[in-house]
C-alpha cells in the first residue's frame, strides 16, 4: 500500500518506539489509517466522533475533503501537508487521519486533559471576592478571562516555547488600552526564549524581566480571574503559561504590592485603613528586629531609663549579644516558615503554630533570648504575610537579614544606611519601562490617591505611569 510521502512517518517501528497507535479501518474501497497515543487521546470521542462514522460510510472513492464535510463528527478539526508535523501533533494529543495517495492529512483534537476542577484560590485570599482561581489547564484559565471580559478588543497571542515540552503561552491585552511597545517588548522576549522545557510561569519570568538577579520582584502573580481581569483593563498584560496554576501580571510598581482585590470591593475608609495597616506591616517586618538590635547593642539611652532596666534585666541570663539572639531567632522562625509550608496541609499550621510556641517559651524559660525579642519576631513573621502578593514577601524575608547584619556593626547609622540602600534600589528599578515606584516618583496626585482609595467611582482614568491608549475609565 502506497502512503506517498507520509511512509517514513508512519513507519511501524518509529510508532513503536513513540508509543503510537494505529488504526486501520477499511471504508469502502479505501484504508483510512488513524494515529493517536491511547494515554493521550478520549478514547471516547475517538471511536464516537471518528471510527464509528467511518465504519458506517458506504460511499465509494471516500476522500479526505469528504471525511471535513459530511463523515466524522468533529468540531477542531484542521488539515495540513507538512510531514514534519506530523509526529508533533500526535505527541500533543491529537489524533491524525491519513488516506493512501493523497497529499494532506486531518488532525482531529481528540486530546484528553486530567485537570482538576476550578476551586478557591490557595495564595491571593479573599473574602468579598470571586471564588475562581487558575488551574493547570490552559483552555479553563482562557475561559475563566474570556468570560468576564466580552470586549472585540481583547487579543490573545498564543507562543509555543520549550523544544522538548512544547508549552502553550498566551500573551493577554486589550489592544486599544495597552501600550503597543510594552505589548511588543514581551512579544519579542517570549518569542526569543530557547530553553528545552517551560513547566510553569515561574519559568517565563526568569526570562522577561530586565533584571532577573534584583532583589524585588519586576512582575506580579495573579491566581484569580477578576484580579487578571481588572489588570487587563487597567492596561497591564497578564502571560498564562499551560500548566501552571498561577499567571503572570506586568508591569508590576512597588507600591502596587499593597493593594488587595478586596479594597475594590469595601468601602474606602476600609480600604484605606487596611492598605495602612500592610504599610505598616511592610515596616515591621523589614525593620523591627533590626532596630531592636541598634538598641539593645549600640543606644540602649534612647529608651526611658526604667525601661533600660527592665530590659537589661530581662537580658541578664541570655548568653548572646543582641546581633547573635536575634539572628539565631529569626532563623528559627524562618526554618518554622519552612517546614509549616513544605508539610502537609493537614498538620502544617498546627505544627508550626504548636513549634513557635514550645521554643519561644522554652527559650525564654531556659534564659536564651529575651521575652521582647520574641514578641519582636512573633510580630515580624505575622507581619510579612499581610501583602497580597506573597513574592515581595520573600524579598522582605532577605533584607531583614542584611538589615539585622548592617546595624550590628554600625548601629543606627548602619540601620539608616540600609534604608536609603533600599530606597535607592527601588528608585533605580524599572518594571518594563515603568519606574518601580510609581507613582510617588515621578509623583502623581491623582494616581496616587486612586490607587489609595481603591474607589471605581472616583477612579476615573487608568494610571498615567501605565502609558495607556486610552486612559479613560468611564
Amino acid at each position: 500500500m502506497k502512503i506517498n510521502k507520509y511512509s517514513k512517518q508512519i513507519n511501524p517501528k518509529k510508532l513503536e518506539e513513540l508509543s503510537i497507535t494505529s488504526r486501520y479501518l477499511k471504508v469502502s474501497d479505501t484504508t483510512v489509517i488513524i494515529l493517536f497515543i491511547e494515554q493521550l487521546t478520549n478514547r471516547s470521542r475517538l471511536t464516537t466522533s471518528i471510527i464509528k462514522p467511518l465504519i458506517l460510510e458506504t460511499r465509494k472513492n471516500i476522500t479526505i475533503d469528504n471525511i471535513i464535510s459530511s463523515v466524522i463528527y468533529m468540531d477542531d478539526i484542521t488539515v495540513d501537508t507538512d510531514e514534519a508535523n506530523l509526529i508533533d501533533y500526535i505527541l500533543k494529543g491529537q489524533s491524525i487521519i491519513l488516506i493512501p495517495n493523497e497529499d494532506k492529512y486531518i488532525i482531529a483534537n481528540t486530546l484528553k486533559i486530567e485537570k482538576r476542577q476550578v476551586q478557591d484560590p490557595t495564595i491571593e485570599s479573599t473574602i468579598k471576592g470571586a471564588r475562581d482561581a487558575f488551574t493547570e489547564n490552559y483552555d479553563d484559565n482562557l475561559s475563566l478571562i474570556r468570560y468576564r471580559l466580552k470586549d472585540p478588543q481583547l487579543r490573545i497571542d498564543e507562543y509555543v516555547v520549550g523544544k522538548r515540552t512544547l508549552t502553550n503561552i498566551a500573551i493577554i491585552y486589550i489592544k486599544d488600552i495597552a501600550d503597543d511597545n510594552l505589548v511588543d517588548s514581551i512579544k519579542t522576549k517570549i518569542s526569543k526564549i530557547n530553553v528545552e522545557g517551560i513547566l510553569e510561569s515561574g519559568y517565563v519570568q526568569k526570562f522577561i524581566l530586565n533584571n532577573p538577579y534584583n532583589f524585588f520582584p519586576q512582575a506580579g502573580i495573579v491566581e484569580r480571574s477578576d484580579v487578571a481581569s481588572a489588570n487587563i483593563l487597567d492596561g497591564k498584560i497578564i502571560i498564562l503559561v499551560e500548566g501552571g496554576n498561577l499567571a503572570l501580571v506586568v508591569p508590576k510598581t512597588f507600591i502596587e504590592f499593597i493593594d488587595a482585590s478586596d479594597d475594590h470591593y469595601d468601602n474606602v475608609f476600609i480600604s484605606l485603613f487596611s492598605k495602612f495597616i500592610r504599610v505598616l506591616c511592610t515596616f515591621i517586618s523589614l525593620f523591627l528586629t533590626s532596630l531592636y538590635v541598634a538598641v539593645v547593642s549600640f543606644h540602649s539611652d534612647i529608651l526611658p531609663t526604667h525601661y533600660i532596666i527592665s530590659l537589661a534585666t530581662s537580658r541578664a541570663t541570655v548568653p548572646f549579644n543582641g546581633f547573635l539572639e536575634a539572628f539565631l531567632m529569626e532563623l528559627v522562625a524562618e526554618i518554622l516558615r519552612e517546614a509549616s509550608t513544605r508539610l502537609p496541609k493537614q498538620i502544617g499550621p498546627a505544627i508550626g503554630i504548636v513549634g513557635t510556641i514550645v521554643i519561644g517559651q522554652a527559650s525564654v524559660a531556659a534564659g536564651l533570648i529575651s521575652p521582647l525579642l520574641v514578641i519582636i519576631v512573633s510580630l515580624s513573621l505575622m507581619g510579612s504575610f499581610a501583602t497580597s502578593d506573597y513574592t515581595i514577601t520573600n524579598t522582605f524575608r532577605i533584607l531583614k537579614f542584611l538589615m539585622i547584619i548592617i546595624t550590628s556593626i554600625f548601629g543606627l547609622f548602619g540601620f539608616t544606611m540600609g534604608i536609603i540602600f533600599i530606597i535607592i534600589n527601588l528608585c533605580s528599578i524599572d518594571s518594563f519601562g515603568v519606574s518601580y515606584v510609581s507613582p510617588l516618583s515621578p509623583f502623581n496626585f491623582k494616581d496616587l490617591k486612586n490607587l489609595l482609595l481603591s474607589d471605581v467611582r472616583t477612579s476615573t482614568k487608568r494610571p498615567s505611569y501605565l502609558k495607556t491608549k486610552d486612559n479613560k475609565r468611564q
